[in-house]
């Protein structure tokens, strides 16, 4: 199982942000609930959030960002993607 932090950047549009949100968090509930998703959440500024994933490798992770609807939507305007290697804290 690999981890990645994916850091992203809201477009301008906010009230297409806001009017996709309620899906988007289902889409999230629903990854949460399998394990997929360990964290995740808006930055307090409101202009991104960061998520934690757990998955087999990027290539699952890609199918899981396409499939967002925020991704969908054209609400996000940049994606950072890193793989994160965990070592301390009390996820292990």
């Amino acid at each position: 199982m690999a981890m990645f932090v994916v850091e992203l950047v809201y477009g301008a549009d906010e009230e297409l942000r806001l009017r996709v949100r309620p899906a988007h968090r289902e889409y999230c509930r629903g990854l949460a609930e399998r394990g997929v998703l360990l964290a995740g959440g808006p930055f307090a500024d409101q202009l991104g959030a960061q998520l934690v994933y757990a998955v087999a490798d990027a290539d699952e992770l890609r199918e899981i960002l396409d499939a967002d609807p925020y991704t969908e939507a054209g609400v996000i305007a940049k994606t950072t993607i890193r793989e994160w290697q965990l070592v301390t804290g009390a996820w292990l």
